[in-house]
């Protein structure tokens, strides 16, 4: 029997072996180009076949063939005659001799470098001339890799590791030298004879701020009407969160994180991720089941190819050079049908040109349980408890007599020490680790290759639970002349477990004075005998895990992206993209016979014991794109940029599921080995197929950079909508006014920027099913006539259905002053959705209950403003402080809802219950909480008083009487976060606060009124509660056992503050690791997650799984 591991299967390998064979071939072959030019220039022996050429195309020929620069004026060749040149097997001085005869020119060759000029020039002088130095920071660390070049010629060196540079030529009257390096400003250094240059580069900070990476287009910051966000490398790595999304939302907190209390830290539980609030709503079906469909998800971009939010959370972040968060319509219209919920465009990082580098970081993470909101009973409190509550009391003497040696028996147990904490069994500190290593290299022109690996183990504060993924990249660039390659291969793997301890609350229950184990050392499967006391036997959860279970999913994607860049002018650019991609996902659940699950199967039931769960899916999908740019200036006042970007993709994904039992040992797991399928069932499957295609136009223009507009238009297709609906025009709209370019603002010299944008735009959503419009049918497999199976219809068809739209406006204001010292970003929004989808009641005579029809309407509007500041910035000694600080207001409103859901609503309404349901209401916010006013604990009665819908004070809850008590976002969010340097030393940290929402604290009613006493409780249940009339309490008498129902007296006002992210993080110098290390670069770091949190709601938080603090140690490394 195998089993299932992290290694693809064997489809997958024959794809990742073809397309790793397809990068290997296209790396093989441009390197072999390069060898063979090496090869060319150590032998100078060239084959020359040209026939009526210019000196110019010869001089490229010998280019092509060596590794030679020329430096050269086109003036000196102008007027020379074209002529043959046939050698064979010729020196390059040989074929230079025959090709300037009779020319009046000659030439020199210095180094590697080949001079023409005119022998008048040369004869003056012949002097050469040393132009060295060396290249650091603005802190002294050597830069190895910047790019040198004299300017105006081809002749170009790089900085060796030390950062140093040298040239040799023949003396020429002016040389003016250009200094080029990633991520640093570019500089032009004039030569007048200094015997050693030391050149400084500062660091290009505003780079990403000058240029929107929309994942189509780019633009100009300067002209962009759009709402957006821009987070840079810099900041991805100082405010380093357990993933990519908490690293995003300890940054911007546009990009929000629903916080789920159930699962916690889970590390395999996806998120709630939203950007501007909710524009979707869900089926009844999901509101009865009170699940929601994630259909609020902002489409993520990655390299200009869609990803999901799995993906995007097992990205290799190390890879990632920004992250812009696209929010209003202006931004987002050019997705069309995709942009309503916001896009996220991530870009990775590109090779760098210079000698091969290696770099190396690795990190363990140690993930503690955080339980401080946990407050449970002690072995002895707890007796005492069961005491008071009158559990060893009964009218018939035999019961009581029984309950009293129940009783005895627990207080020999209590006085011999036994004392359970429960919560830390299913518990640990999880240390994981996490390493990844990049590889990049190749010339300053043509090929550019990077390579990398990472690999992350996640080891959750759950025993079992873990989550491990794989990630692997090619990235080969090659350029030849006017045209750009580039091609990359990604292969990412996960593997993640769950707890075979179950859910978490199980263990918060059991009381302290049981033993997890019997005589024997064994773990007990039940707790306690049944009796009087219980009428079920309480059992252990520990029991399960001492079993071989499995609950595992696995996942394999592979992505090949390809593009071809062609840029014949300066103003224009021509792009084709392709991107294919493959996943593979696997999901196994298996429980032996001696589970817990089975323990009340009869005899008659005994071969059923034992299930095992297998999924399997399957998707495929590619995406092309040809891409038209344009931009231009005129007469120097007028700029225009025009985009086009014809766009077509296709998914096609698959999946099956079976469900057996029958496992008699335990010992066999293996799917086959069932003994039949589950009772009335059989295998399950999907497929699904959506098309869409699109054509975009941009168009930019900007009027003496003062005034601009940004128009986009977008035509969408997409398969899942009706047939007379299919297409759907999205478009936007966009001005604005750059005040500190007007004559008036000239001497207004402390003012950097004073920006005024506005946008309207309408984008869409197609995040839905792919045959919501089609008329389905289903077969009937249980039964069929003769050889044939008869069908039913499953679902109507709508050909009139269409896409949902989002009308979205937008107003902003960017202000920088104080030489950027203070930046200011304020926006202000209003989104409404239109043509919701929503399910749509019929008659009863039609057959069908229900179909998808355009009903509903939902609007959000909101504030946003960002200030950020350097109250200390002396780059020359490196020391610099900066503070941001965000504001987020938010209100979203049901306009209207469709009949089904006002009738669905209806029936959740007349629900019991401890806990408020999900509904929605027009005129209502969308995540209202929906429950009974309360006017507290009766004083004179201790029971709890009502208001019921006509407004009388009653003792009676009426479900009837629900009313919208509060809402759960929060009226003001945000961040806090300063970045503090002192030379090699940082310290980042980043802080969250979310204030005046609403929240229904359920600890309150299930572990303190509601409490099962038989189970241990909250510490709270012996605080405020009534005992004798006149008293004024929270809560109601522990001896009324009526349940308490959902009111107002337990939605409380959140006001929250949490520590998010602190980094400390020390670089060494370059000159001292390289020294005593070898390496060019080394730093220390260490970082926490969820340090502490302050709340004015005290209620137990990580119900199914806790939340847990991090803290992480790395190194990082260059050689």
């Amino acid at each position: 029997m195998k089993k299932k591991s992290l290694y693809p299967s064997p489809g997958c390998r024959k794809i990742i072996h073809f397309l790793v064979m397809k990068a290997s071939f296209i790396f093989l072959l441009l390197l072999t180009l390069q060898i063979k030019a090496n090869v060319y220039a150590q032998q100078l022996r060239l084959d020359l076949n040209l026939q009526n050429v210019t000196l110019k195309e010869v001089i490229q020929e010998i280019r092509r063939h060596s590794d030679f620069s020329f430096v050269y004026s086109d003036a000196d060749l102008v007027g020379i005659t074209q002529r043959n040149v046939q050698m064979k097997d010729a020196t390059i001085e040989e074929v230079l001799k025959n090709c300037l005869q009779g020319t009046k020119l000659v030439y020199d060759i210095t180094d590697k470098t080949i001079i023409i000029r005119k022998l008048d020039e040369v004869t003056q002088t012949k002097q050469v001339q040393v132009i060295q130095g060396q290249v650091t920071d603005v802190r002294g660390t050597p830069l190895p890799g910047v790019t040198v070049r004299i300017k105006g010629t081809q002749l170009g060196v790089s900085t060796d590791v030390n950062g140093k540079f040298r040239f040799e030529l023949p003396d020429t009257k002016e040389v003016v030298l250009a200094f080029s390096f990633v991520g640093m400003k570019p500089l032009e250094v004039r030569y007048n004879g200094q015997s050693d240059l030391k050149i400084k580069l500062e660091e290009e900070v505003a780079e990403m701020d000058e240029v929107v990476v929309t994942g189509i287009f780019k633009k100009s910051q300067e002209s962009f009407t759009g709402s957006v966000s821009t987070i840079t490398e810099k900041e991805l790595k100082s405010f380093r969160g357990r993933n990519l999304l908490s690293t995003l939302k300890n940054i911007d907190p546009t990009f929000n994180i629903i916080e789920n209390n159930v699962y916690g830290a889970d590390p395999n539980h996806l998120p709630e991720v939203q950007i501007r609030g909710t524009s979707s709503l869900p089926t009844v079906e999901d509101l009865k089941n009170e699940t929601k469909v994630d259909l609020n998800t902002p489409l993520i971009i990655l390299d200009g190819f869609e990803i999901s939010l799995t993906r995007m959370l097992d990205l290799n972040d190390e890879d990632i050079s920004s992250v812009t968060l696209l929010k209003d319509g202006s931004a987002t219209a050019i997705y069309g049908s995709r942009g309503a919920n916001g896009v996220i465009v991530i870009e990775t990082k590109q090779p760098e040109a210079g000698k091969l580098r290696l770099s190396y970081r690795g990190s363990v993470n140690i993930e503690v349980p955080d339980l401080s909101d946990y407050d449970v009973l002690n072995a002895a409190e707890k007796l005492q408890l069961e005491e008071n509550a009158g559990l060893y009391k009964d009218e018939w003497a035999h019961i009581e007599m029984a309950l009293r040696k129940r009783q005895a028996r627990i207080k020999q147990e209590i006085e011999r020490g036994v004392d359970t904490y429960w919560l830390s069994k299913p518990l640990r500190t999880g240390v994981g680790h996490k390493h990844n290593l990049r590889l990049e290299g190749g010339g300053n022109d043509g090929f550019r290759y990077s390579a990398s690996v990472q690999y992350n183990d996640i080891l959750g504060v759950m025993k079992g639970s873990d989550r491990k993924t794989f990630n692997g990249n090619i990235n080969l660039m090659y350029q030849q002349g006017k045209l750009l390659f580039r091609n990359n291969l990604e292969v990412g793997l996960s593997e993640s477990n769950e707890s075979p301890y179950g859910s978490f609350d199980q263990y918060v229950k059991l009381n302290p004075y049981w033993r997890e184990r019997g005589e024997d050392g064994k773990v007990l499967k039940e707790l306690e005998q049944k009796g009087d006391f219980w009428t079920t036997a309480p059992e252990n959860p520990l029991y399960n895990a001492t079993l071989d279970l499995v609950d595992k999913k696995t996942y394999t994607t592979i992505t090949n992206n390809f593009d071809v860049e062609w840029k014949p002018w300066e103003s224009l650019t021509l792009r084709s993209r392709i991107g294919l991609s493959k996943q593979v996902n696997d999901y196994d659940n298996f429980k032996p016979a001696d589970h817990t699950k089975f323990k009340d199967y009869s005899d008659e039931q005994i071969f059923r014991k034992g299930e095992y769960i297998y999924s399997s899916g399957k998707s495929f999908s590619y995406d092309w794109s040809l891409t038209l740019s344009y931009s231009r200036n005129f007469k120097e006042k007028h700029e225009l940029y025009v985009g086009l970007d014809y766009n077509v993709a296709q998914e096609k994904s698959h999946s099956y599921t079976f469900q057996v039992e029958g496992f008699p040992q335990s010992n066999i797991k293996f799917l086959s080995m069932a003994l039949q399928y589950q009772k009335d069932g059989k295998p399950t499957g999907s497929e699904s197929l959506n098309r869409r295609i699109g054509v975009t136009g941009n168009v930019n223009y900007i009027y003496d950079n003062r005034y601009f507009a940004d128009v986009a238009y977008r035509m969408d297709g997409a398969s899942q909508f009706g047939s007379s609906k299919r297409f759907a025009p999205f478009y936007s709209f966009g001005i604005g006014w750059n005040i500190h370019k007007e004559k008036f603002m000239e001497n207004v010299l402390w003012l950097d920027r004073l920006k005024l944008r506005g946008s309207y735009a309408v984008t869409g959503s197609v995040n839905f099913d792919a045959y919501q419009a089609l008329a389905t049918y289903e077969y009937y497999t249980d039964d069929r006539y003769r050889y044939w199976f008869g069908s039913h219809l499953q679902g109507l068809a709508n050909e009139d259905l269409e896409w949902q739209k989002t009308d979205k406006w937008n107003f902003g204001l960017e202000v920088g002053a104080f030489h950027n010292r203070l930046k200011v970003t304020a926006d202000v929004y209003t989104n409404q959705t239109n043509n919701l989808l929503s399910e749509m009641y019929l008659p009863l005579t039609n057959g069908f209950p229900s179909y998808t029809d355009n009903v509903g309407k939902v609007k959000n509007k909101g504030v946003e403003v960002a200030l950020s500041g350097y109250p200390i910035r002396n780059t020359e000694k490196n020391i610099i402080w900066s503070v941001s600080a965000s504001f987020i207001h938010e209100k979203n409103e049901i306009v209207k809802i469709s009949e089904a859901l006002k009738v669905a609503n209806e029936e959740l309404e007349l629900q019991g219950g401890s806990n408020p349901n999900f509904m929605y209401r027009e005129g209502e916010a969308l995540r209202t909480i929906y429950v009974v006013p309360s006017l507290g604990i009766d004083p004179s009665t201790g029971q709890e008083l009502f208001i019921d819908r006509f407004g009388n004070v009653t003792f009676n809850w009426d479900a009837r009487d629900k009313v919208a008590c509060g809402v759960t976002d929060p009226k003001f969010r945000g961040n806090i976060n300063t970045m503090f340097t002192f030379r090699d030393l940082s310290v980042n940290l980043s802080f969250g606060y979310r204030l005046g929402g609403s929240q229904y604290n359920s600890t309150l009613v299930d572990r303190v009124e509601n409490a099962d006493t038989r189970y241990n409780v909250d510490r709270r249940v012996y605080k405020d509660r009534w005992v004798n009339p006149g008293d004024h309490t929270f809560f109601k008498d522990i001896k009324n056992t009526q349940e308490t129902q959902m009111s107002s007296r337990f939605v409380q006002k959140e006001n929250t503050l949490e520590c998010q992210s602190i980094q400390i993080k020390y670089d060494f110098l370059q000159p001292w690791v390289k020294k005593h290390l070898g390496t060019q670069y080394l730093s220390l770091s260490f970082n926490t997650d969820n340090l502490f949190r302050v709340s004015s709601i005290k209620q137990e938080r990580g119900i199914a799984y806790p939340f847990s603090r991090r803290f992480t140690f790395s190194l990082s490394a260059t050689f």
